[in-house]
């Protein structure tokens, strides 16, 4: 992707978080559930040769959604039931909250994280996706995100 495409990425999201709000917020993840539960359908068969690790296809998934490579995404800890890694690739909700002076914390909170919840969890029921908030962008040089499997004794 060259510079003039992430350009317009950047200043479509922005349009998108001018103004919002929680409630607004909210509304973006129920558009973006419907929009990767849609690419997720038409792409099923590309994960289908990983279903005997979910969470090695969960990762996978995500990588592939936002065509990100696993050097962007670098796994720093795993085992067969979490995979924990640092996303480090282009993302235009970063850029949009960095020039709009928005809290990502915030936005990234309300915006996607159910929403990337829900199309992991197309995979397997008991598949999550976190955030650890403490280690988000801009505030450190990449995203802790974490997949994992639920079972009765993580349950919250």
């Amino acid at each position: 992707m060259d510079e003039e495409e992430r350009e317009v990425l950047i200043q479509r999201e922005m349009a998108r978080l001018r103004e919002a709000d929680e409630a607004a917020l909210c509304a973006l993840n129920e558009d973006s559930i419907r929009r990767r539960t849609t690419w997720f359908e038409e792409n099923r068969s590309r994960f289908a040769f990983l279903s005997n690790d979910p969470v090695r296809a969960a990762y996978a998934l995500l990588l592939a959604r936002f065509g990100i490579t696993p050097q962007e995404a670098p796994i720093i800890s795993h085992d067969e039931r979490r995979i924990i890694f640092h996303s480090q690739n282009f993302c235009p909700t970063l850029e949009a909250c960095k020039r709009l002076e928005l809290d990502t914390r915030f936005v990234c909170k309300y915006l996607n994280e159910d929403a990337t919840n829900r199309l992991i969890q197309l995979i397997d029921p008991r598949l999550r996706f976190s955030r650890n908030y403490a280690y988000l962008r801009p505030y450190v040089p990449f995203c802790e995100e974490m997949i994992y499997l639920e079972d009765e004794t993580t349950k919250t």
